[in-house]
């Protein structure tokens, strides 16, 4: 499709400590198509980043960038395959989700505590820092931990009610009955 961008990074091969020139492995790939580019600048200014453990023959990881529309629909718009989730790997995908997605400031990161993500997001020459982009973790993944400090249905429903608040009273509201 024209106008869509997809980056493979390969690695030698090394075998007994020597690099093998004829040979490469699959390392990485970043992707995204013109059109969820194009979409994205009629989104929300927020991106939730998330991965995917790959399971079968091959294993690996998949990362996703998705953004929202102002009616609150979903829209992939980045996808990275790669080995494992660490901080190389993320460095790898938000810098190239930075590059060709989300050039402009004020955009919201939306994910869950992974240090690989943290990590990548606040190296010097990320581009993800304040005033380009800010930082939120994902409620469902901080309700997820609570939930394992403190048991039953209901304070996690506190919490997510709480964190769902669209305005100072009525987060008070909920968070008054989550403390009692």
């Amino acid at each position: 499709m024209d106008g869509s961008i997809a980056l493979l990074k390969n690695s030698p091969v090394r075998v007994g400590g020597e690099v093998d020139e004829s040979s490469e492995y699959f390392h990485r790939l970043f992707w995204t198509f013109s059109p969820c580019v194009e979409a994205f600048k009629h989104c929300k200014p927020l991106i939730s980043i998330d991965r995917m453990h790959l399971y079968g023959k091959y294993g690996g990881s998949l990362l996703l960038a998705i953004a929202q529309d102002g009616n609150s629909n979903i829209l992939s718009v980045a996808f990275a395959l790669l080995q494992g989730e660490n901080a190389e790997s993320w460095a790898f995908f938000l810098s190239h989700l930075h590059q060709h997605v989300t050039p402009h400031e004020g955009i919201l990161v939306i994910s869950d505590r992974h240090n690989g993500i943290k990590v990548a997001l606040e190296a010097p020459d990320s581009g993800w820092k304040p005033r380009h982009a800010y930082q939120a973790y994902c409620i469902r993944h901080v309700a997820a931990n609570f939930a394992l400090s403190f048991k039953g249905q209901d304070a996690r429903r506190l919490l997510v009610n709480a964190a769902y608040a669209k305005t100072k009273t009525e987060f008070d509201y909920w968070f008054d009955i989550l403390r009692t």
